[in-house]
């Protein structure tokens, strides 16, 4: 270690020399293919020659403990990260599939909207049949729809909260008229 230290390149290839044999050994175990275990064979010489150089290593007798310790977790780190590519991959391919509903969702939600807008219509009070149709069908803006009833912001609230809960009590009864008589 004192000889790689002083920049001996012979220093140098007698440890390469030394634990190439082990440090495949461990990753012939671990990788599942020839390539990866040889890339991580080289990925591990190169490391462990830096921490020698370095002084990262000081004692000679831990060496072969920390040359298969640093084998083993870049294996473990190189199938952690091959694992996320596949599923970054795969959440791609999961993205570009066609988003588009098919017939029949697409079916029942014009149901629903057709729905949606004859219960506006069935509501007694015109002032909630119009903020209902603007704000959420339109979907005009807060402000505007404001200026037009002359409504502060906190009265637009309150009128809008009491115009979606006589809507919401409308469509319930539908729900439970159409469960009763399907």
């Amino acid at each position: 270690m004192q000889r790689i230290r002083a920049g001996e390149s012979a220093a140098e290839r007698d440890l390469v020399e030394r634990f190439s044999r082990g440090i495949r050994a461990i990753l012939q175990t671990v990788a599942r293919e020839r390539a990866v275990s040889e890339d991580l064979c080289q990925e591990t010489i190169l490391i462990l020659l830096e921490r020698v150089r370095s002084g990262g290593v000081h004692d000679p007798a831990h060496l072969p403990a920390f040359v298969a310790s640093l084998a083993r977790n870049l294996a473990t780190r190189h199938y952690q990260r091959a694992r996320r590519v596949v599923g970054d991959s795969t959440l791609r391919l999961a993205r570009l599939e066609d988003e588009r509903p098919d017939a029949v969702s697409e079916l029942l939600r014009a149901e629903q909207r057709a729905l949606v807008r004859r219960i506006v219509e069935e509501l007694p009070v015109e002032r909630d049949r119009d903020l209902l149709r603007r704000y959420y069908l339109s979907q005009e803006s807060k402000e505007r729809i404001q200026a037009d009833h002359g409504l502060t912001s906190l009265q637009f609230n309150r009128v809008l909260h009491r115009a979606r809960k006589r809507f919401q009590e409308l469509w319930e009864a539908r729900q439970s008229d159409s469960s009763k008589h399907p």
